[in-house]
């Protein structure tokens, strides 16, 4: 299929910050994409670029493009990877990101097919390594570190659901949310995320009020350690959330700290890797030479293509590692995090709490997808 115009426009994103928005013409079918944006993002993230340094390129883009034939998403995310450098410097990883969801989406419709069903043919003609068992949710329910004003250094505290994704696994959440809402510390705020917002006690305390909720959920947190600069006794806030029964714990140290990683799996932590990793097959060897890690989160806009996602994520399945498909602070009402999500089999999903318009387009999609397949 040939390109035959791409438009990009400046949106807003949930942050009240410009994002863009990507549109692609191919044989008079027009589908878009718009791409999100962390404010925690790890150094060694691919590179996005401003909209407009991606408008003064793209005249350029198309006419490299022009009456270049392609037969599948695939071919044409091994363009872009090949045209964007190295880390998306060239392009940026949002407009790579942008063009790459938008086409496959072309594509699907042409095929009459829901972009999740389009990426499974795509992707399992090749490969068998994927089998579709269901996702769990992890939800962010209290809030600090960079993504909120309170006094907490940890950036998430989560419920990670013990059933797979349900209707009445959805009541549980709204009902659990609910509870949580009368009983935390007031006055009581939203985040970046809409997750809950207060001043607690210390960094621990947030971790008492979850602790009611351990018959449907088990704990965690995303320590967001790259973004606290204050010095700790890491080894004390490990033995006290070890106490709390704190099980899942994403980036509990710094960005290049594989062996400390390492070392936390080894006394019952199930460890993720987020800036750690960042959806980058060539960091995600480190970790797994070094045993550093039990399971990943992607981010399809820290890297820039389906493909290169699906290569990190085959990688992690291939290597016994589980998957956490995630939204971003910096959020758009576009859900096709979902549909990448259910293609690839991921283990769980993380898009925070169904009360917020950018995130609750993604539980409906869920929800949409569980029921219709």
């Amino acid at each position: 299929m040939k390109i035959e115009n791409i438009q990009v426009n400046k949106i807003l994103d949930s942050r009240g910050e410009w994002t863009i928005e990507v549109e692609v013409e191919s044989e008079g079918i027009k589908e878009k994409a718009s791409i999100p944006s962390g404010k925690s993002r790890g150094s060694y993230e691919a590179i996005c670029l401003d909209y407009e340094t991606i408008q003064k390129n793209l005249p350029y883009f198309l006419k490299e493009i022009e009456n270049i034939d392609f037969d599948s998403s695939q071919r044409f995310d091994e363009f872009l990877i090949e045209r964007a450098g190295k880390n998306k410097e060239k392009l940026g990883a949002n407009f790579v990101l942008g063009l790459s969801i938008a086409f496959a989406r072309i594509i699907a419709k042409k095929e009459n097919l829901e972009l999740w069903k389009y990426l499974k043919k795509e992707y399992f003609e090749k490969t068998n390594t994927f089998l579709r068992e269901g996702n769990k949710l992890i939800i962010n329910t209290i809030g600090g570190g960079v993504h909120s004003f309170n006094n907490l250094d940890i950036q998430e505290y989560w419920l990670v659901s013990k059933e797979k994704f349900s209707e009445n696994l959805i009541n549980i959440i709204l009902n659990t949310i609910k509870t949580l809402e009368e009983k935390l510390p007031k006055p009581l705020g939203k985040n970046d995320e809409g997750a809950f917002c207060t001043d607690f006690k210390d960094n621990y305390e947030p971790f008492i009020y979850l602790s009611q909720f351990e018959e449907d959920f088990e704990l965690g947190a995303d320590i967001a350690a790259n973004q606290i600069n204050k010095k700790f006794d890491w080894n004390k806030v490990y033995e006290s959330l070890k106490k709390l029964n704190v099980i899942y714990l994403e980036d509990p140290y710094k960005e290049d700290e594989f062996e400390n990683f390492t070392n936390l799996r080894f006394k019952g932590f199930k460890v993720i890797g987020d800036d750690l990793t960042v959806t980058n097959v060539e960091r995600l060897k480190i970790a797994i030479e070094k045993k550093s890690i039990d399971g990943v989160i992607v981010k399809p806009n820290q890297i820039g293509t389906i493909k290169e996602t699906f290569d990190f994520v085959k990688l992690a399945k291939d290597n016994n590692l589980f998957t956490i498909f995630s939204h971003r602070s910096g959020e758009t009402n576009d859900n096709w995090i979902i549909d990448l999500g259910v293609a690839f089999d991921t283990d769980y999903f993380k898009i925070g709490v169904p009360m917020q318009g950018e995130r609750v387009s993604k539980w409906n999609r869920l929800m949409e997808i569980f029921k219709n397949g």
